[in-house]
């Protein structure tokens, strides 16, 4: 993280994601050293700025499969997912890093 981020100051944004949690709780977006919290386990991801968009929103889907055997490999694919959507467009600028019906 820290080297990235000396190396490639432009692209210096980064999701954290606390480890245990769900439905977006206590996801944000940093892009200084200093914002991590080293507090917690924690997962840390370069952030795409240039993602796929649906119509300028964010977007992703979630598909379901259940897998029964590995050896030999068995898996069933459920017949319905889901799609969800942001409820504002997409903007990767800065005064909108924190706005989280965006990301």
């Amino acid at each position: 993280f820290a080297k990235f981020s000396e190396l490639n100051p432009d692209r210096n944004y980064w999701i954290m994601k606390p480890v245990g949690l769900s439905r977006g709780r206590g996801i944000s977006l940093v892009s200084d050293i200093s914002d991590v919290c080293y507090g917690q386990s924690v997962i840390i991801q370069r952030y795409l700025s240039n993602p796929l968009l649906l119509d300028g929103y964010k977007f992703d889907l979630r598909i379901y499969v259940l897998v029964t055997s590995f050896n030999p490999l068995e898996a069933f694919i459920y017949d319905e997912g889901f799609v969800r959507v942001c409820t504002h467009k997409y903007s990767n600028d800065s005064i909108d890093l924190h706005n989280i019906f965006i990301h």
